[in-house]
């Protein structure tokens, strides 16, 4: 994926995060949020490590 399309995925994805967190319409708090969103970066970051390992596995 390039890279303008990768960052506007990136800020899309956020926009929608904060949307729903802000919308007043859900039960989930600020904290609960953070918490999750934490663990979702740790899980992507090693995702795209794993990723990479392996397509570079490939490329060899």
């Amino acid at each position: 994926m390039r890279r303008p399309v990768r960052y506007a995925m990136y800020f899309i994805i956020g926009f929608l995060i904060y949307q729903v967190i802000d919308s007043g319409d859900t039960s989930v708090t600020h904290q609960d949020a953070r918490n999750w969103l934490i663990g979702a970066i740790v899980v992507v970051f090693a995702l795209m490590l794993i990723v990479r390992v392996i397509k570079q596995r490939y490329d060899k």
